[in-house]
């Protein structure tokens, strides 16, 4: 696994628990040190240790927390620059969906060695999509959930979204559907705001 996602798992636990959850995290997935190196590769079993010990410390399944984890690194400050890039997509929520098909050829141009999901989108009909997810390391889909929870709203969109787990061996090939209720929200100008 990439150390950015490491690193990630490590401010979302820092940030949004404490300091002494991911030590205690550390601890338990019997890991030398309590920090990842974001540019440095790591086996993806120390990973799913990490995972592993998480769920315990915090009493959770580990989709609730990848799926939290999603939506920390699209809404957070501390990872800012993911947000950032992922709104390159489009200026609306549809096409930051149909931008995602090519999310995987870029990624590997710039960062070779980083490990990136390949994705499809099916448009159903109006304002409805499915989108198709293909990835080796298991069980991560639920960080696109929340992912794709947090753009919407970053976006100000309105959107319900279920995900369909799914595994072709040792691949996981998960579905998106996604019914987008509402586009977005007008933008206002600051100066207009009224606080009474």
């Amino acid at each position: 696994m990439h150390g950015a996602i490491n690193r990630g798992l490590q401010a979302y636990v820092c940030e949004i628990f404490s300091k002494e959850i991911w030590e205690d995290t550390c601890g338990r997935a019997e890991l030398g040190s309590y920090n990842f190196e974001t540019m440095l590769s790591y086996d993806d079993e120390i990973t799913d240790r990490v995972l592993e010990a998480l769920s315990k410390v915090l009493k959770r399944d580990r989709s609730d927390i990848l799926e939290d984890f999603g939506t920390f690194v699209v809404s957070e400050s501390t990872l800012q620059s993911v947000r950032k890039l992922l709104r390159f997509g489009g200026e609306n929520y549809v096409e930051f969906l149909q931008s995602l098909e090519d999310v995987h050829d870029r990624a590997k141009v710039a960062m070779p060695d980083f490990d990136v999901p390949k994705f499809e989108l099916e448009t159903q009909a109006d304002n409805q999509f499915i989108l198709n997810y293909r990835f080796e390391k298991l069980g991560f889909g639920a960080v696109f959930l929340g992912l794709l929870r947090g753009m919407a709203d970053d976006y100000g969109a309105l959107i319900l979204i279920d995900h369909i787990p799914k595994r072709d061996g040792n691949v996981d090939v998960d579905q998106f559907e996604i019914s987008l209720l509402h586009m977005g929200w007008p933008e206002v100008a600051q100066d207009t705001l009224v606080v009474s």
